[in-house]
């Protein structure tokens, strides 16, 4: 099993449908103490602010009490929140299931948030209202993307009140999770079971890129790109199949690792160790991915495997380029290499909707109304 030091639960009386941590400000070195989560499945749920209270070293018990996350402030909000993304320390954008995305403005000093921008009707299917299911920033420039049930996708700057550019018919199904690649690049994963990219520079509303998961058009739920190659991105399935695309291919994608027993509901790389992945899921499973013993196979031929559970590698249809030799992503030989992968919540049975990483701490939210923190991750 993973070194873990030390794994905090707190319950929180809701569904936690998203968790993020919230960026130090700007000089800060060291890992932040604050996160947001925010609800689902209540008439009225809530954004919430929380504080990660650090361990005195005095308890190693599994399960810690004492080092409970503190509740700063939270918010009433209307629908589900489906998404969250933190521009920096103190604006934090959420999108609902009513369609509307709303950007809130967080205060350390005073402990408070409040709304400051909300766009509303975003999405829609006729007159009807449906969700925004996601949304993405990039941190070149003030643009966030939105993308919904009703297969549209959205183009907001901050300091406008309306989209700068719409979508219509970017997808025929829902669009369930968007993530900007480059400055003027999205990619989009959809029900359909499609991988989609945009660049945004290029009028018209079709994509520049369409890739295929499988025949079987299994749907895709979550997409994250490597902080260091984005051509490289990992997406989570409804089989539980775990797919790494290689945006320098065509067509499908070039690794496939079985996964959980449900769908994925989140993946994400390590954003300063990306041969560390992690995912989450509806069996209830948080899984460490572990991929620097097959990076380190794939250059020197040196197994280096220790025991534990592993997952087997299968191809897509893809080949790795040249990035393969040192990536455990791009692994092109599905006979002999193996993963390691360490489950993190074992005696965990509801869903997982929500994780994130920095440093050695992962945060994720789950159905059983509940927020855990595994701090002191052993990340090669």
């Amino acid at each position: 099993m993973a070194s873990i030091g030390e794994t905090v639960v707190k319950y929180v009386g809701h569904k936690v449908s998203k968790a993020r941590w919230i960026p130090q400000e700007k000089g800060q070195l060291n890992a932040s103490d604050t996160f947001v989560t925010g609800g689902w499945d209540d008439q009225v749920n809530k954004l919430s602010i929380w504080k990660n209270e650090e361990s005195s070293g005095e308890s190693a018990a599994s399960f810690a009490v004492a080092n409970e996350p503190k509740l700063l402030c939270d918010t009433n909000f209307i629908g589900d929140v489906t998404d969250i993304e933190c521009i920096d320390s103190e604006r934090i954008l959420v999108s609902s299931s009513t369609g509307s995305v709303h950007l809130f403005q967080y205060s350390s000093k005073h402990q408070a948030i409040r709304p400051e921008v909300e766009w509303n009707s975003l999405h829609h299917i006729g007159s009807r209202g449906c969700s925004c299911t996601c949304l993405a920033t990039n941190s070149g420039s003030i643009d966030v993307v939105t993308a919904g049930e009703d297969g549209r996708i959205n183009v907001l700057k901050l300091d406008q009140r309306h989209p700068v550019r719409s979508i219509d018919s970017a997808d025929s199904t829902t669009i369930n999770s968007i993530t900007c690649i480059m400055s003027h690049e999205v990619a989009a994963v959809t029900f359909g079971g499609q991988l989609k990219v945009w660049d945004l520079r290029q009028p018209g509303n079709k994509p520049g890129r369409t890739m295929l998961l499988s025949g079987d058009r299994v749907s895709l739920l979550c997409v994250d790109k490597h902080p260091m190659q984005p051509h490289l991105l990992a997406a989570g399935g409804q089989d539980g199949v775990l797919s790494i695309w290689d945006m320098r291919q065509e067509l499908y994608p070039v690794t496939l690792l079985e996964a959980h027993a449900g769908e994925v509901w989140e993946v994400k790389f390590h954003p300063l160790s990306p041969d560390n992945l992690f995912t989450c899921s509806e069996d209830g499973s948080l899984w460490h991915w572990d991929g620097t013993s097959v990076a380190v196979q794939s250059t020197t031929g040196m197994p280096g495997f220790n025991s534990s559970h592993l997952s087997s590698i299968g191809n897509g249809a893809g080949a790795g380029g040249g990035y393969e030799s040192t990536s455990p992503w791009l692994s092109v030989d599905a006979t002999k290499h193996k993963m390691e992968t360490f489950s993190l919540l074992p005696y965990n049975r509801l869903s997982i909707n929500s994780l994130d990483i920095q440093s050695m701490h992962l945060l994720s939210g789950s159905d059983c109304e509940a927020i855990f923190i595994i701090k002191d991750l052993v990340i090669k």
